[in-house]
């Protein structure tokens, strides 16, 4: 354990990663040989505070690090370190693991890990907003790219349905390809519900939800100029008393390989978080939860149809048996979502 104020600082391979205990807050540079060490950030580094993790828990938002409902702690792990809030009601884990990418030798990645564990004896519905406060791509005109999209200089939101593998934060030009990369499918990362590119005061002012418009470029002028971010949506699901979900993201240096997510971390499959996001929408009274919900389901059974349509061969009885009857779940309750006149 660590005391108020101490910096857990770790390296391996070519990343070297710092979690802020006084903050709740990590950093993450990579040390590239062109450079002789010198580390480049990956994620914005004049305050660390401006990358953030947000839990929803029903209708109220907690920013880790920030709300005085959770204690906070920061301890080592096998392959490297962990916060841990813990409130009365829930217990947040967000562990850092060191991976490399399948086309490197050494370690140029990190798995990060977020548990939410029910610790009362009440059901709760919680999910997560992650805020990346990227910097690399802002020194041209290509703030961020995804396998599909060669540039992107304006607001825009991505869905399952898009099927983007990964997005970057550039640095145009650079003799490494230094950028940072993070996985939004494939194996074992968590797909979420909505990847956000606005600039980082907008999205950082928004309570919850962000609303995109290609009218908007990454500046709010007078002051927050040319400062471009991303926030990644995992929207709520059910948590029974006792039981823990965990959403996996994976990120580091561009790699044309991309990441894929490792061990026993990576476990939550496409048919819990089908139920759990299902049992959600059936458990809460609030209309707009249980759309997200809803529509959170359709995006998980789309995301592995593609799958399966770009897959050699044939789809598990089981799972093609787990989509029919949320389908047919889904239809049963579609008439929740209509209004009296039809619309």
């Amino acid at each position: 354990m660590s005391a108020p104020g101490w910096a857990l600082d770790l390296s391996d391979g070519s990343l070297r990663l710092t979690l802020q205990e006084r903050i709740g807050r990590f950093s993450l540079s990579y040390a590239p040989q062109a450079r002789k060490g010198v580390p480049v950030p990956l994620l914005s580094a004049q305050d660390p505070r401006t990358t953030t993790l947000s839990v929803v828990v029903g209708n109220k938002i907690y920013r880790m690090g920030e709300t005085s409902a959770f204690s906070q702690t920061v301890e080592k792990s096998a392959r490297g370190a962990r916060f841990v809030w813990k409130s009365s009601f829930l217990q947040v884990t967000e562990t850092f693991t060191f991976i490399a990418s399948p086309d490197s030798q050494v370690t140029n990645g990190v798995q990060i890990d977020i548990g939410l564990k029910n610790v009362s004896e009440k059901s709760y519905n919680a999910g997560i907003r992650y805020l990346f406060d990227t910097w690399l791509g802002e020194a041209s005109s290509v703030h961020f790219r995804t396998d599909t999209l060669s540039q992107m200089s304006r607001e825009l939101t991505l869905l399952p349905r898009d099927n983007a593998l990964y997005w970057v934060s550039p640095l145009v030009g650079d003799p490494e390809d230094i950028g940072l990369q993070v996985m939004t499918s494939g194996a074992g990362v968590t797909v979420p519900d909505r990847v956000v590119f606005a600039n980082w005061k907008r999205l950082s002012d928004a309570s919850w939800s962000y609303e995109t418009s290609a009218d908007r470029n990454f500046s709010q002028l007078p002051y927050s100029v040319n400062d471009s971010a991303v926030s990644q949506y995992y929207d709520p699901r059910a948590i029974p008393p006792g039981t823990e979900v965990t959403i996996t993201l994976v990120l580091g240096k561009f790699s044309r390989e991309g990441f894929r997510a490792a061990g026993p971390a990576s476990a939550q499959g496409f048919a819990a978080s089908v139920e759990q996001s299902l049992a959600a929408a059936k458990t809460t009274k609030d209309d707009g939860e249980a759309l997200r919900a809803d529509l959170s389901t359709v995006n998980r059974i789309l995301v592995e149809i593609d799958a399966a349509l770009s897959a050699a061969g044939p789809v598990p009885e089981d799972k093609l048996g787990l989509m029919e009857s949320a389908l047919t779940d889904l239809g049963g309750r579609s008439s929740r979502y209509v209004s009296p006149d039809g619309k």
